[in-house]
C-alpha cells in the first residue's frame, strides 16, 4: 500500500497540470532525495516549500518557504507588515499599499530580512539582496473587499527573483 500511496504523490507532484504553485510545489520536478523522502512519508515538510527556478514568477502563501535550489537559497513569507489597499468595491482618494516582509535563508541560516512594497497600478521596484540576486513582488491576493478582513492565512504573494 506505502508504494502505491508513494506513486501517487509523485505523480501528483511531476504532474504537467498542477494548479500554480500555492505553497505545495512548483515547475520543478523533485529530486532523487525528495522523491526517497517522500517514499519513506516524510513528505509533509516538503510540502511546506515551494521548488523554483531563477527568473520565474512564482505563488508563495503566507508563512509558507520558495527553494531555489540552484543557488540554494529559501525566501519564507514571514509577514504581512501593512495592507492599506483601497477596497474594489469603494472609491478612495489614494489606492493605499501593501507591504510585505520576506526572510532570506542561505545555507540554512537566516542572511537577511526583506520588506516589499507594492502600490497598485504602479510597477514594483526590485529589491537587491546578497549582492547579487533581485527580489521582485508582481501580485498581492486576494485584493480587499470592505467589510472583509482578509486571514493572514489567505495572502499569498506572486513574486519573482533573479540574478542580473
Amino acid at each position: 500500500m506505502k508504494s502505491v500511496l508513494s506513486a501517487v504523490i509523485l505523480t501528483f507532484l511531476g504532474g504537467v497540470n498542477c494548479l500554480p504553485s500555492y505553497g505545495i510545489l512548483s515547475n520543478i520536478k523533485p529530486s532523487r532525495i525528495e522523491i526517497q523522502s517522500i517514499a519513506q512519508g516524510n513528505h509533509q515538510q516538503l510540502m511546506a516549500r515551494v521548488g523554483t527556478t531563477l527568473n520565474t514568477p512564482f505563488y508563495l502563501k503566507y508563512g509558507k518557504t520558495a527553494y531555489l535550489p540552484s543557488e540554494n537559497i529559501e525566501i519564507k513569507f514571514s509577514k504581512v507588515i501593512q495592507d492599506s489597499r483601497c477596497p474594489s468595491n469603494v472609491t478612495c482618494i489614494w489606492q493605499g499599499q501593501v507591504i510585505i516582509e520576506l526572510d532570506i535563508i542561505k545555507n540554512g541560516k537566516q542572511v537577511s530580512t526583506l520588506m516589499l512594497t507594492l502600490i497598485p497600478g504602479s510597477d514594483a521596484l526590485p529589491i537587491q539582496f546578497l549582492d547579487k540576486y533581485t527580489v521582485t513582488l508582481k501580485e498581492v491576493s486576494p485584493y480587499p473587499q470592505s467589510e472583509q478582513t482578509i486571514a493572514l492565512k489567505d495572502y499569498i504573494v506572486k513574486i519573482v527573483v533573479s540574478k542580473p
